[in-house]
């Protein structure tokens, strides 16, 4: 586990100018959805009734904002960009994976270059392809929880009460969510390798033991290092927020391409133990 998580900081170092498109990604991106919502909020609060407002301007206020969620065109127009930027991040992911992944082979052949974009154009549609697949196994369990969630709202059960009753389910969820996305991941890994879809289930399971040690490990450190940077932020604001909001940018693309690379060295150590038997 140790190894799987050095050799992945050791990929990390060898393709770091990956995690500076990334982080320009999500500085850019950030910029844009900073833009709609602003110019979206501010105009509504700026219709927020000053003086200090008394009862009767609240529910007026309030009733405004209800009936503009129905039928104004402006409010319908901006939730389908949001919604349209949403789907347009969902659809860049998997290439931006694909570009991951071709570099990690590369670099296991000993090339050094850049290999991102090559990646994208060579692998992206096949990743693509994984990741819709991914997001409909994820959402398939929404069949059986929604209705759970619905029920428990329906029959006005105190709220302890409810989320008792409804927390297995949700865990059972997350817990899916997360031996999908790794048995998806590893058949990535193989496929972009030239490999074929069913030897990598049996390495991830194989490795499974280390793979959540990696996890574990990693995702442990980027929830400390997200509670420092927000803890900071909350005591100091002002500039100084604003710079660790902007720059946990960089750290939360150093830590996700960590995860992958740890998790591609378990997979190809788990890869080449088989081919030597």
């Amino acid at each position: 586990m140790k190894s799987h998580i050095a050799h992945g900081w050791k990929s990390l170092k060898n393709q770091f100018y990956i995690v500076i498109i990334l982080f320009l990604y999500q500085l850019i991106w950030g910029y844009f959805l900073y833009r709609l919502v602003h110019s979206a909020v501010t105009p509504l609060l700026m219709r927020y009734p000053d003086p200090e407002p008394n009862e009767l301007s609240q529910l007026l206020y309030y009733i405004e904002g209800k009936m503009s969620l129905s039928d104004s065109g402006t409010v319908h127009m901006y939730i389908w960009i949001l919604l349209s930027m949403f789907a347009l991040r969902m659809l860049l992911t998997p290439f931006i994976h694909a570009g991951i992944f071709y570099g990690l082979h590369r670099e296991r052949e000993g090339e050094v270059g850049l290999f991102f974009f090559q990646g994208m154009k060579r692998h992206g549609k096949t990743v693509l392809l994984f990741h819709l697949i991914e997001w409909v196994l994820l959402a398939a369990p929404a069949y059986w929880v929604i209705p759970k969630v619905y029920a428990a709202l329906l029959d006005g059960m105190p709220l302890q009460s409810m989320g008792l009753s409804v927390l297995p389910w949700i865990l059972g969820w997350f817990l899916y969510g997360y031996i999908v996305h790794q048995l998806i991941l590893f058949m990535q890994f193989g496929k972009t390798g030239g490999g074929g879809l069913l030897p990598p289930l049996w390495h991830c399971l194989r490795g499974a033991f280390p793979l959540i040690g990696v996890s574990l490990i990693l995702g442990s450190l980027s929830l400390l290092l997200f509670s420092l940077c927000t803890g900071v932020s909350l005591m100091w604001a002002g500039i100084i927020a604003l710079i660790l909001q902007q720059g946990y940018h960089l750290v939360s693309c150093i830590m996700r391409l960590w995860g992958i690379s740890a998790k591609f060295d378990l997979w190809y150590a788990q890869a080449h133990r088989g081919a030597e038997k």
